[in-house]
């Protein structure tokens, strides 16, 4: 009864908060949970930095805006790079000074290559990591310019810098811990889970109707999958058991993508009418039992038997063998990934599921260094203006600039981050003015400040949980306590507050100039560029050089392919824009076939049977120009293949399970023949050597 009353008065209490508050359906989910700890996290870090009377306290409350996130392992996470990224960089500002503390234009010039370097660093990574290269960087600027004309503090500015960031640090961890903020795998098993329907329709489809539904659905719902991996990179740092539950989580991530291009396949292929019904029926027989948990030989030969039901002395031809391969390699695909998605949620998995999967990314290089040449360029520009103005505090500017360019350099959007910067500074620096003028002036113990905090606090958390505001979020928050100018003895001099934060303004008008005018980057100039890799990547795979079959390689291609349907998105929708995806994924599909081409022949290998054609498969495979008779070679390749017997369904299955890729091998075990094979020892032979003449 009382957990009956309990739920009446929950019911009751939502009823009235949607009755009084309807604008509170639109707020994000999860707001006021993070809200609240950003800012606990901030009141513990700001009271432990008065108490201690750290120089600059400021950064103590910069560094809690800046690690707020909504999930333990993304603040933690988070947390460890911006401590990585700050020794490093207090590193090499203490260099720089050293090096050129009395000469202004090789010190800003170093600087300059410093920020570039760590921008294509930081663009060619991703999440958290990036993160800490650009902190590497910009550290440089807001250490070493700050102390261009007394290089004497450089020391004592680091060590300052370096407590109040490690303040600051620790009470975002410490609050992450206590208060159970939300874990990242549960995020992640909700994504996963969220896509297990599409991609069990897709596995439908193509099992039991084997149909195609065309490249830039299945692209789409690819980028989905990848784009879990943002969340993956947090799943390790915030549970419990993270590195089993993250490679659980890769598990499935990588067994979705092989559904997809195993689906891909079997639509394509069903168009060369070249398949037997009865092999369609006996594919989606064996689909359609769920319960099965066999390995890719064992459905191989569970979809074979299935076939020799309906036609005893049926040997698949090519285009079935290609059906039943990829229909065996989609079933295990789905087996496994449902043992991925239970390695997520309970942490534990056998010991053939625990080994650890890489998923790989395309890294555009192209990308990188612009956001790098636009940094370089950017600064310099900054530095110049700051440099002829000869205004005391320009510096400031400068530092501030550096700042923006370089944080903006991982931003595919870089417009919109120079937009959130033009809108988000001067909204703090209003925010600054009438909390120190008109609320301070009337409390200055520690109390009075975090009630003060609390509006802004929760301002900047629904900014910044907005992605449409996330840029104006962050710019807003994080550069707030800067614009307050928080000391341990706070000034109320109006006089000093505009000087200080003019140079702020100038900061955030330059960052616009340059992201916006400077460099902006082309939807159609970064498409060029993915289709490019994927065609090299096919050129490689060609000449016998590229990726092996595997999670690596199938990763990596789909991320290319997600990366060009981004670009290919934000152009204008033409016809041309789907058929070049059409054809480019076909490309990608071309050198998946190659790839497992390759791996079958290095398989094969191992059985003196089929050695001698596998072989000869594996010399066909390196394609070169001229091509007229590929085609022919391929043939004799395939030809030199030993045909099965259809006496070997009488074999066990503990024998069959040896066999390679199912059919092929069924007549050896080992270097032996099988007894009950009708292919004996002197037909093997003539066939080796009618092999070996071909």
């Amino acid at each position: 009864m009382s957990d009956t009353s309990a739920t009446n008065a929950g019911h009751r209490l939502r009823d009235m908060a949607h009755l009084y508050f309807p604008w509170a359906e639109r707020l994000p989910a999860g707001w006021l949970g993070f809200s609240l700890r950003t800012w606990c996290s901030l009141v513990i870090g700001l009271a432990t930095a008065f108490w201690v009377q750290i120089d600059n306290p400021l950064l103590v409350g910069v560094t809690v805006m800046i690690l707020a996130q909504p999930l333990r392992g993304q603040a933690l996470s988070k947390a460890f790079y911006r401590i990585l990224g700050t020794v490093v960089g207090m590193g090499v500002s203490i260099v720089l000074v050293a090096v050129w503390n009395q000469q202004r234009g090789p010190f800003l010039g170093g600087v300059a290559l410093w920020l570039a370097a760590c921008a294509f660093v930081g663009s060619l990574e991703r999440d958290f990591r990036s993160y800490g290269a650009l902190l590497s960087g910009y550290t440089v600027a807001l250490v070493a310019v700050n102390c261009i004309d007394t290089p004497q503090n450089v020391f004592n500015i680091a060590v300052s810098r370096a407590s109040a960031i490690t303040i600051g640090v620790f009470a975002v961890a410490v609050v992450n811990i206590l208060s159970g903020s939300p874990e990242a795998t549960g995020g992640l098993a909700a994504g996963l889970k969220q896509l297990t329907r599409p991609i069990s329709e897709t596995a439908r489809a193509a099992l039991q109707h084997l149909y195609d539904r065309g490249a830039q659905a299945d692209i789409r719902l690819a980028g989905g999958i990848l784009a879990l991996t943002t969340r993956l990179s947090y799943a390790r740092t915030g549970s419990e058991r993270g590195g089993m539950r993250a490679n659980g989580a890769r598990l499935a991530m990588v067994s979705m993508l092989t559904v997809l291009d195993c689906a891909r396949g079997l639509g394509r292929h069903t168009g060369h009418g070249n398949i037997d019904p009865a092999v369609e029926d006996a594919i989606a027989r064996i689909a359609r039992q769920t319960d099965l948990r066999l390995d890719q030989a064992g459905f191989t030969l569970r979809i074979l038997e299935a076939i020799r039901e309906a036609l005893p002395a049926h040997v698949p031809n090519a285009d079935e063998a290609f059906a039943i391969e990829r229909a065996a390699r989609m079933l295990t695909a789905r087996v496994r990934l449902h043992a991925g998605q239970q390695m997520l949620v309970e942490g534990t998995g056998s010991a053939a599921d625990s080994k650890t999967i890489a998923i790989a990314t395309q890294p555009n290089i192209l990308l990188a260094f612009i956001g790098a040449l636009r940094v370089l360029v950017g600064f310099s520009f900054a530095a110049g203006v700051c440099v002829m103005t000869g205004l005391p505090g320009a510096t400031v500017a400068l530092a501030q600039t550096a700042l923006t360019l370089t944080l903006a350099a991982t931003n595919v959007d870089t417009a919109r981050f120079g937009m959130g910067a033009v809108i988000g500074i001067p909204c703090s620096v209003l925010a600054a003015a009438a909390l120190n003028f008109f609320v301070l002036l009337h409390g200055a113990d520690m109390p009075f400040l975090a009630l003060a905090l609390l509006p802004q606090t929760f301002l900047a958390c629904l900014l910044l949980m907005r992605p449409g505001t996330a840029a104006i979020g962050f710019n807003y928050g994080v550069f707030f306590f800067a614009m307050l100018g928080l000391d341990n003895h706070q000034s109320y001099n109006p006089t000093e507050f505009l000087n200080r934060n003019i140079f702020y303004l100038l900061a955030a008008l330059l960052a616009f100039i340059i992201l916006v005018l400077l460099f902006p980057p082309s939807a159609r100039r970064q498409r060029f560029w993915m289709a490019s890799t994927i065609v090299r990547a096919l050129e490689r795979q060609m000449a016998g050089k590229g990726e092996a079959d595997g999670p690596t390689r199938l990763t990596r291609a789909y991320d290319r392919l997600a990366q060009m349907q981004f670009w290919n998105d934000r152009l204008p929708p033409s016809p041309s824009g789907a058929r070049q995806l059409e054809s480019f994924t076909a490309f990608t599909e071309l050198d998946g076939a190659l790839a497992r081409a390759r791996a079958y022949a290095r398989q094969a290998t191992g059985s003196p049977l089929l050695r001698p054609a596998a072989e000869l498969a594996a010399r066909e495979l390196r394609l070169h120009a001229p091509w007229g008779d590929l085609d022919a070679r391929l043939q004799q390749a395939c030809a030199a293949v030993p045909a099965p017997s259809p006496t070997c369904r009488h074999l066990s299955r503990s024998r069959r399970s040896t066999c390679w890729p199912g059919w092929m091998r069924c007549c050896t075990h080992g270097a032996q023949p099988n007894p009950g094979c009708a292919i004996t020892a002197s037909s093997r032979q003539e066939r080796q050597a009618d092999a070996a003449g071909r």
